[in-house]
């Protein structure tokens, strides 16, 4: 085999080399939409060069194989996109837990939640107790109270048991509702499968959780310093209000 430069570098050799780029270069895609896309460019690209170049039918019949398999799955994934349109409450969900994500994606980790509705004085969590499934808030606030104290506030969109849910241990702060709050609760060890089985997915939630924790630790250091967070102080005078 001659591999000099004018092999490997020629007109219909950069053909070849742009199809394995194309290959590499979806393999890196965590939107599974356009990992397909670019997929097919590759293929399409690899086809060509089997045909023209190579004059090979089975690299030119595998190729084929190859986009439209591909293109039956971007088929696929824009139908499951056209499904029935999110409530508002799903919204506020996929928003907090996958912003970025595709609605195949969307769709496949809401199975997994129950929508629920509670009274106000109901306890989310327990201070030193387990937690049993990770809640996003849809609707609603939540005071967050630690050794009895009013420390943060939990509205819309905020995680409940987040902490829990990522290192296993019990809860480190009560959570009660002030008013009637609606939620999505994920059952711990059901989400923790679905998450293993799908880690693109897990990496955008474990960072929708930091994002969250930072905007809640936020919150806090202004109720501690006193300068409170309207919706921390909305949550005290719920709670004032509760006999």
């Amino acid at each position: 085999m001659d591999l000099t430069a004018d092999n490997l570098f020629s007109a219909g050799k950069l053909v070849g080399h742009l199809s394995y780029v194309l290959l590499v270069l979806s393999m890196m895609m965590r939107n599974m939409t356009w990992l397909r896309i670019i997929a097919v460019s590759a293929g399409v690209t690899s086809g060509t060069y089997g045909y023209f170049w190579l004059n090979d039918p089975v690299t030119v019949f595998w190729e084929a194989v190859f986009v439209l398999t591909n293109l039956v799955q971007l088929l696929i994934i824009a139908f499951e996109n056209r499904k029935r349109a999110l409530s508002e409450e799903e919204r506020i969900v996929i928003k907090a837990l996958l912003p970025k994500a595709d609605m195949r994606a969307v769709r496949r980790i809401l199975k997994l939640g129950v929508v629920r509705e509670v009274p106000p004085q109901t306890l989310l969590t327990r201070e030193g107790e387990v937690v049993p499934e990770l809640i996003v808030l849809t609707r609603g606030t939540a005071q967050v109270e630690k050794g009895g104290s009013i420390v943060a506030v939990c509205g819309e969109g905020d995680f409940v048991g987040e902490m829990s849910f990522m290192s296993g241990e019990p809860a480190t702060a009560t959570v009660m509702v002030t008013n009637p709050v609606h939620y999505m609760g994920f059952e711990h060890g059901r989400l923790r499968a679905f998450l293993d089985r799908n880690p693109d997915i897990r990496h955008a939630v474990e960072a929708s959780f930091n994002r969250n924790l930072m905007a809640k630790l936020v919150r806090t250091s202004h109720a501690v310093s006193g300068t409170t967070d309207p919706q921390v102080a909305s949550a005290i005078a719920d709670s004032q209000q509760i006999p």
